[in-house]
């Protein structure tokens, strides 16, 4: 494990403080949706507060002492917020002063209020109805539970329709970060990249220098291993003209391994290098509870998490991960840097439940002790 010291802390934030952000575009989407926070209570009293499932093994316990019979499960609503995966990197990312064009399930034939609650620096376009997700959360773990149906009528012909494909072009072109997410609730993700691929890309005159090209496939458990293997090969394809990075969770990383019917490996490092090489990545991202993994093609780098015992969100840290990790790139920050730079941003979300923006990430990274 690389140890996180004074000095590297100083140099990151001595870069950060010259920053200048306002020249840096990105294009990212297409998800989102309005997610409502929620804590599972467990005991009720009158006159006191109630005691809520602190963690989702006690919450799981009580499921299962129910089994053949029927509960009442009473929920408490923390917050309703903008979610979804691309608006909450989008967010994060207009937070740190990066222009964002944002292609997203945003509302018709309007897009819905509470999306203007997003950085002044995302401009947003909307391809179809939102979703309303429903977050349970406990301090280790938590379950997002949803109906898709506006996701799976979400099509490449639809978003060309609605936006054209001129319009397309000039979204993408000349952007230093191009970013597709949430692949795994997306039913025609696969499809839609193809399409952009096709008919957008492709037709694109080159960059002198490749923009970087970034994909988390969110929780893919429910996508078959043929699925998997079609979405893998199509970055190949991306990697003509970006740099991909690929960023995964613990999980995912897992579930794409066997779809590609990897071996088992011990070793993080054995395991991030295996998998970044079949998966048509130039550099491979896996973010966990407590530490994250980075692989560039040359360069395995380790490093803890700025974890929090006691969060006040988790829905979203592992986007505020990303457009840490984004930014940090684009900016040229080394490996282990740009690590560091994306859990802690990750982390000062889920401690305060907001995105900082770049004075708030320096705060937080002078606050740590080496």
């Amino acid at each position: 494990m690389s140890k996180i010291s004074a000095d590297t802390i100083k140099i990151i934030v001595s870069r950060l403080q010259e920053k200048k952000t306002t020249e840096i575009h990105a294009f990212l989407g297409f998800d989102a949706c309005i997610d409502n926070i929620v804590r599972v209570i467990k005991n009720k009293k009158e006159n006191i507060d109630p005691e809520f499932y602190t963690n989702s093994r006690q919450f799981g316990e009580f499921l299962i002492s129910r089994e053949n019979k029927s509960c009442g499960i009473e929920l408490q609503t923390q917050v309703s917020k903008i979610g979804g995966n691309m608006v909450i990197t989008a967010n994060a990312l207009g937070n740190l002063g990066i222009k964002v064009d944002c292609v997203g399930t945003f509302g018709l034939p309007d897009i819905l209020p509470i999306f203007n609650s997003m950085s002044s620096n995302c401009t947003l376009h909307t391809v179809g109805e939102t979703i309303t997700t429903a977050a349970l959360e406990f301090n280790d773990a938590k379950v997002m539970m949803f109906d898709l149906g506006p996701y799976d009528k979400l099509e490449w012909n639809g978003i060309k329709n609605r936006l054209g494909t001129d319009q397309i072009k000039r979204l993408i072109s000349g952007k230093q970060l191009v970013s597709f997410l949430n692949w795994s609730e997306i039913q025609n993700s696969s499809l839609i990249w193809k399409g952009i691929l096709d008919e957008v890309i492709s037709l694109m005159p080159p960059s002198e220098v490749r923009p970087y090209f970034f994909i988390d496939f969110s929780d893919c458990s429910r996508r078959s291993k043929e699925e998997i293997r079609s979405a893998i090969a199509l970055l190949v394809r991306f990697q003509n003209y970006f740099k991909v990075i690929i960023s995964l969770n613990q999980n995912e990383a897992e579930i794409i391994a066997k779809s590609l019917d990897l071996p088992d490996n011990d070793s993080d490092e054995d395991f991030i290098k295996m998998l970044c090489g079949h998966c048509g990545a130039d550099e491979l991202v896996i973010h966990r509870t407590k530490d994250a993994l980075a692989y560039d093609g040359i360069s395995f780098e380790k490093c803890d998490t700025f974890f929090c015992n006691e969060p006040t969100i988790l829905t979203g840290g592992g986007d505020n991960f990303n457009a840490g990790f984004c930014f940090a790139r684009i900016y040229d920050f080394n490996l282990f840097q740009s690590l560091i730079v994306a859990n802690a941003l990750s982390g000062y979300y889920v401690r305060y439940g907001k995105s900082p923006d770049v004075d708030n990430l320096i705060e937080f990274l002078k606050a740590i002790k080496s």
